[in-house]
């Protein structure tokens, strides 16, 4: 057969071949082809966070080793620079925002540039080494772990990526603004002055976020955070290592796995597990200056003391624990007093973008607090702080504070403000071995003082904060002083072997009642975490609207009767703080006082709603749960609500009747 004619047939055949299989597979329609789509949504997110990562790790790392840091080790750098390097990506992603750059052409080229001349500096290949070095450190700790800590650690790992793969629809303060502002400058080439205190927060965290939605994922901030609960983890876990060596290392982790929030709060995109990791790194870095007498350990703890400032206003006792540490140990010399100015003065200048932002837009660098600005007034000062709604200097209450704080039943937040029984349980034991720290060498003994003089300043702060109002009721801002405070914990129950008697083994009783509360806690996470089934999301098998309205079904009703409205409507919330993903321009009520400062600031119904249709707005969307307890506190309220009705028109409810969509009639 001529060579001519094969080749026709030849290709006649792959012809044949292939019309066949299109039309049978197009007729069959595999599982394969129907979650395409949404696998490769999964591999894109995936992609994004881990060269966002491999960049940060390796330009921190990078700068780090410019320092020439005395006795730096490999997980040290690896640890520290890693967070370095998102800290630098939140700047820059803020600052990109802010002049209209965040294009995903721009971030792509940014991105791969920098992992071009990591690549070309032979820094990756650096890294890979450090890795290798930690994760050989990693397995002789894990050897000297009993087998149900392994598993538990793997399988909380693992249950929380999976959870941090599901659509951001159910942590409240994501929709309410950790993924709002940064979608906001995103959507409007920089900043507005936008009626969301919020808005106004320190944003380091919410910078590192455009990245990857700018790209079009908003699942990756997910894995940003959950990255910051490892790096928190890790840096523990190395510390106690290096100190106290793997059997306390391996305690260390263990009690992490009883706290069941941190495993939630791993898997959203909130911003607690970051300043946790930013306060530890000030207390290790100062730490090791003490250790090495080095300055440059100093430049990286103001670095990450700043860092911290740019997370949250609630950090201020990070970079005041790092001075008061600095003059203890510097013990008033020369040396002391310029290591104070080195670290305080670089902490401001690196946490100076956010103040200065502020100060900028709205005349206050912590706006709303203390001078106030647009949008801000006595009342709204009143609403916000819940000023008297606190326990108050309650005695009983006070000392009962530790034991209500672990039953987590007066806590704003479910989820989020679970931190486990063993937190109470060890408290004499904590308290045991920081009386036996007088015998520790002098190395143990700093870092034991920097951990608990931080947990202390962290914990009076939060107190006198609870007990002036129940809105900071919330026990994860105790996370970055609890967080430290557990190497305390695990050195106590190390040493608990010396009260053993041949009758009662009272560190086996210890371990196994901890071995129960962790495999309890990761049977309720699972559990929880197989309802919500993300895998079905992550492959595409079941699509993001379907997945919100089955975990989510208020807000999905909420975000499909905004969607009803045309489309240059502007809506006005009544009692719905959040507004991510909302697909009209909205006003969102962040404080629930829409209505009561309106009727606050223009005296009666009638002219708050001639307000209302003067600044433009078309609709009023109601959330009736929240509006039904202020009807009953505010005596007034109920006649002044339905003088507001009078001007509405009722254009649609969920089907729970928990949202209500009206608009607004022509005067």
């Amino acid at each position: 057969m001529k060579i001519k004619i094969r080749r026709i047939l030849a290709i006649a055949f792959f012809l044949w071949l292939g019309s066949l299989l299109t039309v049978f597979y197009g007729v069959q329609k595999p599982a394969f082809l129907q979650v395409a789509s949404g696998l490769g949504a999964t591999a894109g997110t995936v992609l994004v966070t881990l060269v966002v990562l491999a960049d940060a790790a390796g330009l921190g790392s990078w700068i780090i080793e410019r320092l020439r840091l005395l006795e730096l080790q490999a997980g040290e750098r690896l640890v520290l620079g890693s967070g370095l390097g998102l800290a630098l990506f939140g700047l820059a992603g803020f600052g990109l925002a802010l002049i209209d750059l965040a294009k995903p052409v721009v971030l792509l080229v940014l991105l791969g540039g920098l992992l071009v001349w990591l690549i070309w500096r032979g820094q990756l290949r650096t890294r890979r080494e450090d890795l290798k070095e930690l994760i050989r450190d990693w397995k002789e700790t894990i050897l000297a772990t009993p087998v149900w800590v392994r598993a538990a650690i793997a399988l909380a790992i693992l249950l929380t990526f999976l959870l941090a793969l599901a659509p951001p629809v159910e942590a409240f303060d994501a929709l309410l603004y950790h993924l709002t502002v940064p979608a906001l400058w995103l959507r409007d080439g920089g900043l507005r002055l936008v009626d969301i205190p919020h808005y106004w927060f320190p944003s380091l965290i919410e910078g590192i976020f455009v990245w990857p939605m700018a790209l079009g994922s908003d699942t990756a901030p997910q894995l940003v955070h959950f990255s910051f609960g490892l790096l928190t983890a890790l840096l523990l876990w190395d510390w106690a290592r290096r100190l106290w060596g793997h059997r306390v290392a391996r305690w260390t982790l263990a009690l992490l796995l009883t706290m069941p929030s941190l495993l939630w709060l791993a898997a959203w995109a909130y911003t607690d597990l970051a300043l946790s990791f930013f306060a530890l790194a000030v207390l290790y870095t100062v730490w090791k200056w003490k250790e090495t007498s080095d300055p440059g350990w100093l430049f990286l703890g103001g670095a990450m003391a700043g860092f911290a400032m740019g997370v949250k206003y609630t950090s201020f006792p990070v970079p005041l624990t790092g001075v008061l540490l600095i003059l203890v140990w510097g013990r008033r010399t020369r040396a002391g007093l310029l290591g104070v100015l080195q670290f305080s003065g670089l902490a401001l200048l690196v946490a100076l973008p956010w103040y200065l932002r502020n100060y900028l837009w709205t005349g206050n660098p912590v706006y709303p607090f203390f001078f106030g600005g647009p949008f801000w007034d006595a009342f709204r000062e009143r609403m916000y702080a819940g000023t008297g709604t606190g326990i108050g200097w309650n005695l009983g209450e006070l000392l009962l504070l530790p034991l209500t704080v672990t039953l987590g039943y007066r806590d704003q937040n479910y989820y989020d403000g679970r931190i486990g029984p063993f937190f109470v349980i060890l408290i004499p034991v904590a308290l045991w071995t920081l009386w036996r720290a007088r015998r520790e060498s002098s190395s143990r003994q700093h870092a034991l003082l920097a951990v608990t003089s931080f947990a202390a300043l962290n914990s009076i702060v939060w107190v006198i904060g609870v007990v002036q109002t129940d809105h900071l009721w919330q026990s994860r801002l105790l996370f970055p002083g609890l967080l430290p405070i557990v190497l305390v914990m695990a050195i106590g129950v190390e040493t608990l072997e010396q009260l053993d008697t041949p009758v009662l083994k009272i560190s086996f009783v210890v371990s196994v009642l901890m071995g129960l509360m962790v495999s309890a806690t990761l049977l309720d996470f699972g559990l929880q975490v197989a309802y919500r089934n993300p895998i079905l999301v992550a492959v595409g098998a079941e699509t993001r609207q379907s997945y919100m309205a089955r975990i989510q079904p208020g807000y999905a009703g909420a975000l499909e009767l905004v969607g009803q409205t045309p489309a240059d409507a502007y809506i006005y919330f009544l009692y719905e703080p959040r507004s991510y993903g909302m697909p009209r321009r909205v006003q969102p009520d962040p404080i629930n006082d829409n209505l009561l400062h309106s009727l606050y600031v223009y005296g009666n119904s009638d002219a708050a709603v001639a307000a209302w249709r003067a600044q433009g707005y078309t609709h009023i969307l109601i959330y009736r749960p929240w509006l039904d307890i202020d009807l009953k506190a505010q005596p007034q309220l109920p006649a002044q609500l339905e003088q507001v009705m009078n001007s509405l028109r009722l254009m649609g409810r969920t089907a729970s009747g928990d949202y209500e969509l009206y608009q607004i009639l022509p005067p």
